[in-house]
């Protein structure tokens, strides 16, 4: 695993050398193909909000998301990205069976790509907006991905605004999505959180037309997240101990909100999210103390390719070991599960190794 690791980000590189020289203020989102065969692959569009998610999203050294099975992603900054809730220049890169499509949003041009309604747009003859053509491109660039969900969490800004023309707007071309440009997938279409600062101060106009006509015009497709908003920031974004802007939530939000909608789309697609492996190996009874490092995960097998319990651990913290398996992994008992991790995951801080 660790060679097709090094291999994947080696290619990451060579393709970024070759796309993109030079560093330059302008952002680019480059996806690859990791070349493994995925029954289902994900696509999600958005604003800003889909900048928060991509990061939001906790994953090992393997590309699995702890609590999702059948999901690899892979993500990767190059040098000249402004870390920051916003997105910001740079080149993102890409891989496995999650993507985010999104665009730089520091720069002026960019922003009003990506939060413009022209962004999502299909006339259903061949014209489309940026995200439209990107959502093709990552589906061409993944032949190995047999089925596609496309979810689209966009139109914050447009619904800011409301009004019935901008809601029939994107009803039009989400219609257009399903029959004429990705006939084959499944779309999905998420509500904006309303609730929010944003829209308690600057909002104007039917703010909720978008969500209303979007739910009655596809209600199969239509996943309400109000619920889990409202659940989660009760008093919206006007909580002063809430440690946010006007607009986004936090990226423990994200992270669950995503994979909540995969979960979803999963169940709704007779997805099993379980296979049943088997894992040969052996383990010599052991018994001793030792403590994390920067690189431990822990995994429900000794496999990288089995679930992953903890995603990552401070360092120094002690660990009961039960055993050492004959294929370089610890067994563990972290407070009654039993657990496995790599060799190099755990120290002995006596001799430093």
């Amino acid at each position: 695993m660790k060679k097709i690791l090094s291999f994947f980000m080696c290619s990451v590189m060579l393709l970024m050398a070759v796309l993109c020289p030079a560093v330059t203020a302008d952002a680019a989102t480059v996806y690859l193909s990791d070349g493994m065969s995925y029954d289902e692959g994900y696509i999600f569009i958005g604003e800003s909000h889909m900048h928060v998610a991509a990061f939001a999203m906790k994953q090992d050294a393997a590309g699995n998301i702890p609590g999702l099975d059948g999901v690899k992603y892979y993500i990767k900054a190059d040098s000249s990205i402004v870390s920051n809730d916003h997105g910001g220049p740079g080149t993102f890169t890409m891989a496995g069976n999650l993507f985010f499509v999104f665009e730089g949003t520091d720069k002026t041009d960019e922003l009003q790509k990506q939060i413009s309604k022209e962004y999502i747009y299909s006339n259903g003859a061949g014209k489309q907006g940026g995200a439209v053509q990107k959502i093709h491109n990552i589906m061409k660039t993944n032949p190995n991905i047999a089925h596609w969900n496309i979810i689209s969490f966009h139109g914050a800004n447009s619904a800011l605004h409301g009004g019935q023309p901008v809601a029939d707007y994107y009803v039009a071309s989400y219609r257009n999505w399903i029959d004429y440009e990705f006939p084959e997938a499944d779309c999905y279409f998420l509500p904006q959180s309303t609730m929010t600062k944003n829209f308690k101060i600057f909002g104007r106009g039917d703010k909720e037309a978008l969500n209303r006509s979007l739910a009655k015009a596809f209600p199969d497709q239509y996943i309400d997240l109000m619920p889990f908003f409202w659940e989660h920031y009760p008093w919206g974004l006007m909580d002063p101990d809430q440690k946010s802007d006007l607009v986004h939530w936090s990226s423990d939000t994200y992270y669950e909100m995503i994979s909540m909608i995969i979960k979803q789309i999963q169940e709704k697609r007779g997805v099993s999210t379980t296979t049943a492996t088997t894992y040969d190996f052996t383990v010599t009874e052991a018994q001793a103390v030792l403590y994390t490092n920067d690189t431990t995960v822990i995994y429900t097998q000794p496999d990288t390719n089995s679930s992953v319990i903890v995603a990552s651990c401070d360092a120094g913290l002690p660990i009961q070991v039960t055993g050492l398996t004959d294929n370089g992994y610890f067994r563990i008992d972290l407070d009654g599960t039993v657990g496995y991790i790599l060799g190099s995951g755990l120290v002995d801080p006596r001799s430093g190794q």
